[in-house]
């Protein structure tokens, strides 16, 4: 979805040209879509079937009001990307964004329910970490909160507060980007994904690249140790992403490229598993990926 803001202030002409401009990326082989006009309801109605193929465009402006009421009800009409009712029989799984130490009650993590439930109480044996050698603190959730009203369940779908029973010395090794399970904790340095370069003129991907990786809540820079290409067909890679079997660096990757990477966390081993979606940076380049495998993950007690 594609929103031009304060066009009660922008002159025409310059309404007019960026909105040629960016019809041009659209129609581009790299994204591929039309530009679709949102003037009334009924072409709310009309593309929401076909956002593979259109890319909706609205003129708003919050000084009179204009299109507000158009971006609201597209927004509310769109499906649901993820539906966490269908996660609740999964493994529980919390990410941490963020940590406190409050007076009386002790350490304070703060994060999202990914999958999962859980009831809070003494009995509430839970696993958080990894901690900077891979290794997770057992503890017990003693009792929760959503939106600053105290609970005794969380499930999939919620943001939440859990209160931990931990020491001094373990608080000090809380950090954000840690999770919270009940079963299995592991935790890796490496991971396999297959990953698309979206953007970065004149910078080549090789072996031992160095990118800032988000999967999630974690965040950490990670280096490229294996790049194997996913298809050599003409639709694919070019022939000049392929470099010469002289060069010891082997396959470069250029904007437009799909490929199989292994990456290799630089800090600490991280929990990630096969299933979640990634971004990496660096400088001018960005790109996404999907997690395909874990070669190493190591239980941690």
């Amino acid at each position: 979805i594609v929103v031009f803001t304060k066009v009660d202030g922008c002159p025409e002409h310059a309404l007019t040209t960026s909105k040629k401009e960016l019809g041009k990326l659209l129609r581009s082989p790299e994204i591929g879509k039309r530009p679709f006009a949102i003037k009334t309801e009924q072409d709310i109605a009309t593309c929401m079937g076909k956002l593979h193929a259109l890319a909706p465009m609205i003129d708003i402006s919050c000084v009179t009001g204009e299109g507000l009421d158009l971006l609201r009800k597209m927004l509310f009409t769109l499906p649901k990307r993820r539906r966490h009712e269908k996660k609740v029989e999964r493994p529980f799984e919390f990410l941490v964004e963020d940590i406190f130490n409050v007076p009386g009650v002790g350490s304070v993590v703060s994060g999202f329910v990914n999958a999962g439930e859980i009831t809070v109480g003494s009995n509430a044996h839970v696993y958080v970490g990894p901690t900077d050698d891979g290794t997770f603190l057992k503890t017990v959730a003693k009792s929760a909160h959503i939106a600053r009203i105290n609970t005794s369940h969380i499930t999939a779908g919620q943001s939440a507060c859990l209160a931990f029973s931990l020491n001094k010395e373990l608080r000090k090794k809380l950090r954000r980007g840690m999770v919270v399970l009940v079963e299995n904790p592991t935790s890796t340095k490496e991971f396999d994904a297959e990953i698309c370069v979206l953007k970065g003129e004149g910078t080549t991907i090789r072996q031992s690249y160095q990118a800032y990786v988000h999967i999630l809540n974690v965040r950490q820079s990670a280096f490229a140790r294996n790049i194997e290409v996913v298809n050599n067909n003409p639709i694919g890679l070019p022939p000049s992403h392929n470099a010469s079997r002289e060069d010891m660096e082997g396959i470069v990757l250029r904007p437009g490229s799909r490929a199989k990477v292994r990456f290799e966390f630089a800090k600490r081993p991280e929990y990630i598993r096969p299933g979640m979606r990634m971004l990496f940076r660096d400088g001018r380049v960005r790109g996404v990926g999907i997690i395909t495998g874990i070669p190493d993950a190591v239980p941690a007690e």
